[in-house]
């Protein structure tokens, strides 16, 4: 991953301990190196509900519930719905998301740059 920038590869639900133990330090560290830029690479099952679901996780993970903390979030999935469904979803995200193809990966990485 380019610096200042957070990726994180699920293959499954996340846990107490991904939240806790993985996302939450790396992401407050992004915080104190200049804000976030978060590239989560989903599986396939992951849909607008579960995008929902970590956005209030991690807003409620210490240090991280600020909008200004945060930059850009890239989500990277090859669900169809969650593609399709990402205007109505990302308005409830507060910052600058984007939803991308697998294939779109490189792309992904080029935006949370920008």
């Amino acid at each position: 991953m380019p610096a200042g920038t957070v990726g994180f590869r699920s293959d499954g639900p996340l846990s107490d301990d991904d939240y806790n133990d993985i996302l939450g330090p790396a992401l407050r560290d992004a915080v104190e190196g200049g804000g976030v830029r978060l590239m989560l690479v989903t599986p396939p099952e992951f849909g607008s509900s579960d995008v929902t679901e970590v956005a209030k996780r991690v807003q409620g993970l210490p240090g991280l519930g600020h909008r200004e903390d945060w930059k850009r979030v890239a989500v990277v999935t090859d669900s169809g719905w969650l593609r399709r469904t990402a205007r109505l979803w990302s308005g409830m995200v507060p910052v600058d998301t984007k939803v991308f193809a697998p294939d779109e990966e490189p792309a992904a990485r080029d935006w949370l740059q920008g």
